[in-house]
């Protein structure tokens, strides 16, 4: 646990959040400030800074979680559209450097634009990136 994280001290119980779903190592919880119903978050109740920093192990719990809300949400709710999405670093939006998996759904007239970048120029860079990564 990380002294002043939020999440670990929901994890601790020091601060109250609404409970989707719990397991030995994970935590879902409605987001204290939701973009749509049901916005939740799941957390890993061990203190990982970002996708960069998770073991393996704890992040294929943190996504079975994530898979386990959504099949929740779909018996339960009937939803069929969400989002689902992590923010890691500040660049990336990232305000809670407590690992954290977005789920939001999305329902018919709900409001929301969800942000779609496009950048057709960059396809001609391929060839150049795939190299990069050998």
């Amino acid at each position: 646990m990380e002294d002043n994280c939020v999440f670990c001290s929901i994890v601790t119980g020091q601060i109250q959040a609404w409970k989707v779903l719990e397991t030995e190592t994970t935590l879902a919880i409605l987001d204290a400030h939701p973009v749509g119903l049901y916005h939740t978050l799941i957390i890993p109740k061990a203190h990982y800074s970002d996708i960069f920093t998770v073991s393996p192990e704890v992040l294929a719990d943190t996504m079975e979680t994530v898979r386990k809300v959504s099949l929740l949400y779909h018996e339960k709710l009937g939803l069929e559209n969400l989002h689902i999405f992590n923010n890691s670093g500040r660049l990336a939006s990232q305000s809670v450097f407590h690992l954290h998996f977005h789920i939001l759904p999305r329902h018919p007239d709900d409001g929301l634009s969800f942000p779609r970048f496009t950048r057709p120029d960059l396809t001609g860079r391929f060839e150049e990136m795939i190299k990069a990564l050998q």
